[in-house]
């Protein structure tokens, strides 16, 4: 009966996770799709100043956020049905930092405007945003660990899509001479108004009398990541922020063009983590690891041939998504994108950590990386130009996943995950990728090696490729059927 009731879950958590996955590609994507749109409406210097904007945005998001999204999940395990309480407690934390900083900011805005190099109603427009915007994670989080994918599907979309129709709005019909306000500001409008409506909706369902109830256990799983987020940050952001200091907007601009493209493969990964993560927690609670194993090194190959596959045809992508002064943007999608692809290797192992709830470990490796991103950007950037952002990116990423490698082991005490499969393959992809561009002027050389990889790797993995196709192409076409 117990057997039973886990296969169930199991299956819950798989068809969520799946859904979930799926809607998050296709949704993210769309980043990628409107490209060739606002690369014709914004110049490089427009551009620049909204990566920047995003980036302060983010380290914001660390600051006050505290980092309580990360101890949601264990939350639900805990105490599952005190879990809209827990919301609701936390929110009013996170809510009177908000304030307390927005205040500081208000009182000294001159002075932190010259630190960003925003102008001072955009960082207004940051820290008011900063108030509202959490509630959204906080609801994402507790359906995604609920498993109602469909309620953070419908989030996803109206977000997306309420981002692309409010920035051609403001961009064509409000900020027409400062194109960039229209960029950023179209970014935030539908999460703004959807981080109302759930801070509402957290405080009703939530609210008691013993509001504070939950902060020391939050405090005590978040506070920890607070140095492991900054870091991240760091890792994901400072680039671009150092980029605008040493090259100027323009080259910030093409950047984070190439930027935009190359993680192409982390909407791809952490849309697998997203719904990988409730599935993997139940299955390692119940210590069935096999699957794990068999599953995770399917997800890696995965992730390695997408890899190779963005590189491949970046140069064409970067034609057709942007106007001629974006296309040199070709040269930083290589580093990046096997940077994503160390950054995938080493998510999978801080989940476990996290599981355990050694936050302290993931912060260390993080603080570590982020001092070598840091290290390698103010060295390079100046002699190599925005480029050398890229390698340190890589750098960084793989210096962190080599982190965890070991970490994980120590904290699990158990062989989760074929770890010499998943390096043996992230290191060939590597190599394979640093040949690639020595093939940018090559088209027609460059895609038979494609051609021949992916059918290399699809006779060596012909097993699993049947059951792929099993599983998707026949129930698809059985489906169909039912409905004709």
């Amino acid at each position: 009966m117990e057997q039973k009731k886990i296969e169930n879950l199991n299956k819950t958590a798989f068809k969520s996770g799946s859904s979930y996955m799926l809607s998050n590609i296709l949704i993210s994507a769309s980043s990628i799709i409107t490209a060739p749109l606002f690369t014709r409406l914004l110049t490089t210097a427009d551009y620049g100043i909204a990566s920047n904007f995003a980036a302060w945005l983010n380290i914001g998001l660390v600051i006050i956020g505290l980092g309580l999204p990360y101890s949601i999940g264990n939350a639900k395990t805990d105490f599952p049905e005190q879990l809209n309480k827990y919301l609701a407690s936390i929110q009013t934390l996170g809510s009177i930092v908000a304030v307390i900083v927005l205040m500081i900011v208000f009182i000294f805005k001159s002075q932190v405007s010259s630190l960003m190099g925003l102008d001072q109603d955009l960082v207004l427009v940051i820290f008011c945003y900063l108030l509202f915007f959490p509630s959204v994670t906080y609801a994402q989080e507790m359906y995604k660990f609920i498993l109602k994918y469909k309620q953070n599907i419908y989030i996803s979309i109206f977000g997306t899509l309420g981002a692309i129709l409010s920035c051609l709005i403001l961009i064509l019909y409000v900020f027409n001479e400062q194109r960039f306000y229209g960029r950023v500001l179209g970014l935030i409008v539908p999460m703004f108004i959807m981080g109302v409506f759930f801070y509402i909706k957290i405080i009703r369902n939530g609210w008691s009398s013993d509001i504070r109830k939950y902060w020391k256990y939050a405090l005590k799983i978040s506070l920890p990541m607070i140095p492991h987020a900054l870091a991240m940050v760091v890792l994901t952001q400072i680039d671009r922020i150092m980029i605008i200091k040493l090259c100027g907007n323009s080259d910030a601009g093409l950047y984070s063009f190439g930027y935009s493209y190359a993680i192409l493969l982390t909407i791809f990964s952490n849309a697998v983590l997203q719904a990988y993560q409730p599935w993997l927690y139940i299955n390692y609670k119940n210590n069935t690891l096999e699957p794990i194993r068999k599953t995770n090194n399917l997800i890696a190959l995965g992730m390695c041939l997408l890899t190779i596959i963005i590189i491949t045809i970046a140069p064409e992508v970067m034609m057709i998504l942007g106007a001629k002064n974006f296309w040199e943007a070709k040269w930083v999608v290589m580093p990046i994108a096997i940077g994503t692809l160390y950054q995938y290797m080493y998510n999978t192992y801080t989940g476990l950590e996290l599981y355990h709830k050694k936050t302290i470990i993931i912060a260390i490796g993080t603080i570590f990386a982020a001092i070598l991103n840091y290290f390698l950007n103010s060295m390079f950037i100046p002699i190599f130009g925005y480029i050398a952002a890229a390698y340190a990116t890589f750098f960084s990423y793989f210096a962190l996943a080599l982190f965890h490698l070991f970490a994980h082991k120590k904290v699990t005490k158990k062989k989760v995950y074929d770890d010499k499969f998943i390096w043996l393959i992230a290191i060939v992809t590597t190599l394979i990728c640093f040949l690639i561009i020595k093939l940018y002027d090559f088209i027609l050389i460059r895609y038979l090696v494609l051609i021949l990889f992916i059918m290399g790797v699809g006779y060596l993995q012909r097993k699993n490729v049947k059951i792929v196709y099993d599983l998707l192409i026949k129930n698809f076409i059985k489906k169909q059927e039912l409905v004709l």
